[in-house]
């Protein structure tokens, strides 16, 4: 009966160990995979953050080119009046010196 109870404890004492140790080894794996997830999750936030980033840097390249395009298009319309007001203002004053000739 004691020999039994014995050879009870010492294999329950083997389960326990066995169960001890399986937990240490999902332990380890769950944290490999947690630091595999982590890492994942890190790299695709950083492709993210770079995506947007360079997305909102080509908008931003594009609305400042359009600004650009924008005002030279304004200058050569104000060029353009100014040349034509200037044409005119030259044929005033050649017509107005050949007036002063004549």
């Amino acid at each position: 009966m004691v020999e039994e109870t014995i050879k009870t404890i010492k294999e329950t004492e083997k389960e326990a160990e066995k169960i001890i140790k399986e937990a240490a080894e999902t332990s380890t794996e769950i944290l490999e995979k947690a630091a595999a997830s982590a890492g994942e999750i890190r790299q695709q936030a950083e492709t993210e953050a770079k995506a947007k980033a360079d997305a909102d840097m080509k908008a931003a390249n594009e609305i400042e080119e359009k600004s650009i395009s924008d005002a030279l298009a304004k200058v050569e319309a104000e060029i353009s009046a100014l040349k034509e007001a200037a044409g005119s203002k030259e044929k005033e004053a050649i017509a107005s010196v050949i007036a002063e000739l004549i």
